[in-house]
């Protein structure tokens, strides 16, 4: 459920009614009421943002104020997935839905797995923005294989986006946030980063992964007032993007009110973590999951 705005009424000057030499009126002042979001004005950087979750987190972010840089890949280089990679058009479609939200956004190629593409990502962002307050590294990627049939290709795919990634994109933005003694951070890990479940191997010990180095970047970050935190969902439906319904995605949940997670559902749980109000936050794994951990003792 959505938070309420925060309503403030402001004093908007205007000039005073007068009449000039033409008989020309001014405008009188007026008072208006304007809604204010608990991210305005703030600037975010997403990677994985050109559709599903990480579209979803872009749009959530963009409708409390905050202006976006969204990042993709932007090609199918991953040919050991069972799914298509999120194309150029993608990327756009993200920066244009932002944009109609009356927000600022820019869309960037990069791969989260290159050195190089993530100092460049961070750059163009501070240059466009002039600084950077919320990272969200939610790039990721996944395949199927119990452990001894994993290709070691599918293994460095998973592992070197879901883990790598993570380290390189806050690589090259924390030294920014240390300088400035501010920033939120939030890196999607998964239930697979809290649990272990068949049939994900190289999946579940890249978000275990994840969520260890959070919590190791946390503790670094914490003497410069930086918060780190991680979001863990669980299996999410494609009903935002048009999909069918999959039951099975959430009768392992213990709540099943809701159905099927949405994309959008998930990302108010970023949202929160990068707002003011999560400010005493650092170092916590989100589940946000319906009860999917504490349903198996965890």
């Amino acid at each position: 459920m959505r938070p309420w705005p925060i309503v403030r009424e402001e004093q908007w000057r205007e000039p005073k009614a007068s009449v000039g030499a033409a008989g020309t009126t001014g405008r009188r002042r007026s008072r208006r009421i304007r809604c204010m979001g608990s991210l305005d004005d703030r600037i975010a950087l997403i990677t994985g943002g050109a559709r599903g979750f990480g579209r979803a987190i872009a749009l959530a972010l963009a409708a409390e104020g905050a202006d976006v840089a969204v990042s993709d890949i932007g090609r199918n280089n991953a040919s050991a997935t069972y799914y298509d990679m999120a194309g150029l058009d993608d990327l756009q479609a993200t920066v244009d839905a932002v944009r109609a939200m009356g927000r600022r956004s820019i869309g960037i190629q990069a791969d989260v797995t290159s050195a190089e593409d993530c100092r460049r990502m961070a750059e163009t962002t501070i240059a466009e923005f002039g600084r950077i307050d919320i990272l969200v590294a939610n790039a990721g990627i996944w395949t199927r294989g119990r452990a001894w049939e994993i290709t070691e290709e599918e293994w460095d795919l998973v592992v070197d986006v879901n883990l790598k990634g993570a380290f390189l994109t806050s690589k090259h933005v924390v030294p920014h946030m240390i300088e400035r003694r501010y920033g939120k951070i939030v890196f999607t890990s998964s239930i697979g980063g809290l649990k272990a479940y068949a049939g994900l191997a190289n999946y579940i010990a890249a978000k275990h992964g994840v969520t260890g180095y959070m919590k190791a970047l946390a503790i670094e970050l914490g003497p410069y007032e930086i918060n780190v935190n991680a979001i863990c969902p669980t299996q999410m439906g494609r009903l935002d993007e048009g999909g069918e319904s999959r039951p099975d995605a959430y009768e392992s949940n213990l709540l099943h009110g809701m159905g099927v997670p949405r994309f959008a559902d998930v990302a108010q749980g970023v949202t929160w973590l990068v707002s003011d109000a999560a400010g005493m936050v650092t170092g916590l794994s989100l589940p946000m999951d319906n009860g999917w951990i504490v349903k198996r003792g965890g």
